[in-house]
């Protein structure tokens, strides 16, 4: 068994089973504080840190869970809505993706834009490294709204993308 190698590398990010069993059953998580609804193999738990920014403390909710295979993660902050009204939100969806990349030392493999209910995101496919030094791709869905940004993530070894229903969980997220 593979001992979970992922943890480390979630917070720098600001981040199923053999071939023949069945997929693990999807449960929906709900986060009233959040006001978001997914649904997750693993029950997610949350944490919560203040980061200083050039903007102030922002307060970063964080829901992480992991197996064997992968780690599963939604986090959500609230920006100052008088800064976020006089950005552009593509200039901060940018803002977002860079500072993923960085954070994990990866490279963006691809990006597409996307919305979720009329609101901009983007979904981003990186390549990084964890902290032990395995390889990991980070499939990523970002959204705004109004002055928070959701970050929607599947972090799963190089290769092994087909043993985790990575898509299901991306795009079962949803805000009330």
């Amino acid at each position: 068994m593979r001992k979970p190698f992922f943890r480390p590398f979630l917070f720098s990010l600001l981040l199923v089973t053999a071939c023949n069993t069945a997929a693990p059953k999807l449960e929906e998580f709900a986060s009233e504080g959040g006001n978001f609804t997914i649904q997750t193999p693993i029950t997610l738990v949350e944490d919560n840190q203040s980061v200083d920014t050039a903007v102030g403390p922002i307060e970063i909710h964080t829901f992480t869970a992991e197996d064997r295979n992968a780690a599963y993660v939604v986090a959500y902050s609230d920006y100052p809505a008088e800064m976020v009204a006089q950005t552009d939100p593509e200039t901060l969806l940018n803002g977002s993706r860079d500072g993923a990349v960085q954070n994990v030392g990866g490279t963006l493999i691809s990006e597409d834009t996307i919305d979720l209910n009329g609101n901009p995101g983007r979904a981003l496919v990186i390549d990084a490294e964890t902290g032990d030094g395995e390889k990991a791709t980070v499939s990523a869905n970002l959204y705004l709204f109004e002055n928070r940004l959701y970050q929607v993530l599947v972090v799963v070894p190089k290769g092994e993308e087909d043993k985790v229903d990575v898509e299901g969980f991306l795009s079962s997220f949803s805000v009330q």
